[in-house]
């Protein structure tokens, strides 16, 4: 016996929505729109001889060609004259360069080659012929396919570079020995900058610390050191806590923000307190007896067979601190490290931002590694530097 589905009534219509608030609405949450970016409208040029290479969807300005993640790369060549020529090659090539005890070590990263036209033809070739290709998105390092990395010069040792070149290769047999080629070539330098996002927004900086840490202390991220003493003073060593944005990915255009806590008794908090700034600020001795500094160092690490070398360090910005209120005595950190009877605490509000001339994130590959961990009283804390903020709008790059 066949079962006959019940029917349906027609759902009503769905209410007609607007963004104008009526009467007695408020707006609960909003997320504003970024706005488009500006348009790469502009032509890059380089001219020879015998060779023009025109590159589109430039930043108007630029004056080498910049292109992100599996990027488009999109022009034509113009050739002077086309007769007589065996081949027209275009070239995208990476080089990943570091030095070891004076020798320069080169790793291909990239190496595509396309050929725009052969004297296999039966075309003749033309002066100007158009291209589109990508760039890659990924090379193996070793037999593990990573990332392409970006384009990057170490300018303090000068012990590791990252360059990518587009080349144009003109090839037509020699007059008088037509078994070897002749060949006229263009190189031009280009930036690879690919972009990268945090998973997850960070706290806005403005908004103060103690009022996050009640509401929302997922977060934050805790970082716990220990600051010794020397045995002369006979002082209890220092409790240094750093809070700081749980995400651990930051971008290099927005402030990051954090949080300083000194636990000790009185006695190993004085010098702190007798020569604090007048505005409650960090203090810095002039002696050099104590200076607590909180600020962004980027590492760039070779490695040599298994071992890491640290060839050149460089602070990205430098922590800027202002006195707190130190934290309530029920908050939940207090539960990993208890404050004892007779501990007192100092506490500052602190931001942190790269300066601008930073343009490069943090990458890693198998001989060079730029990477950036987070300073405190001595104490490192890994992070990860990205080049875009976070969003919620779908972003294709």
């Amino acid at each position: 016996m066949e079962s006959i589905p019940p029917s349906y009534t027609p759902s009503p219509p769905s209410p007609s929505y607007s963004t104008m608030l009526l009467p007695g609405e408020q707006t609960v949450e909003e997320t504003q729109r970024r706005a488009l970016q500006t348009q790469n409208t502009g032509v890059f040029r380089r001219i020879t001889d015998n060779i023009t290479l025109v590159l589109r969807d430039q930043r108007p300005g630029n004056i080498t060609p910049v292109y992100g993640r599996h990027g488009l790369v999109r022009g034509h060549i113009s050739l002077r004259g086309s007769e007589g020529l065996t081949e027209v090659t275009l070239k995208l090539e990476g080089h990943l360069r570091v030095e070891v005890s004076g020798a320069v070590v080169t790793t291909s990263v990239a190496s595509d080659s396309y050929s725009l036209w052969s004297s296999s033809s039966t075309e003749p070739c033309p002066k100007t012929l158009p291209f589109t290709i990508f760039f890659p998105s990924t090379f193996l390092d070793g037999r593990q396919p990573r990332p392409l990395p970006p384009s990057y010069e170490d300018k303090l040792a000068k012990a590791g570079t990252c360059s990518y070149t587009l080349s144009v290769v003109v090839s037509r047999p020699r007059r008088f020995l037509s078994s070897f080629r002749s060949s006229d070539s263009l190189v031009v330098p280009v930036c690879y900058h690919p972009r990268s996002r945090p998973h997850t927004p960070i706290l806005p900086s403005d908004i103060p610390f103690m009022t996050t840490v009640k509401s929302s202390p997922e977060e934050w991220y805790q970082v716990l050191s220990t600051m010794n003493a020397t045995q002369s003073s006979r002082l209890t060593p220092v409790q240094c806590l750093l809070f700081i944005p749980s995400v651990q990915i930051y971008p290099l255009s927005e402030t990051i923000p954090f949080h300083l806590q000194l636990r000790a008794p009185s006695s190993s908090l004085a010098p702190f307190l007798e020569k604090s700034a007048p505005d409650h600020s960090l203090p810095v001795l002039p002696s050099g007896e104590i200076s607590i500094r909180v600020y962004l160092l980027r590492q760039t690490v070779l490695k040599i067979f298994d071992e890491q070398k640290v060839t050149s360090s460089r602070i990205l910005g430098e922590g800027k601190l202002t006195y707190s209120a130190p934290l309530p005595t029920n908050h939940h950190s207090y539960r990993n490290v208890p404050l004892h009877k007779g501990i007192d605490c100092l506490d500052w509000d602190g931001e942190l931002r790269c300066t601008e001339d930073v343009t490069v994130a943090s990458f890693t590959t198998n001989p060079l590694s730029v990477r950036c961990p987070f300073l405190g009283s001595k104490h490192y804390h890994p992070i990860r530097l990205v080049t875009d903020p976070w969003s919620d709008q779908a972003v294709t790059w």
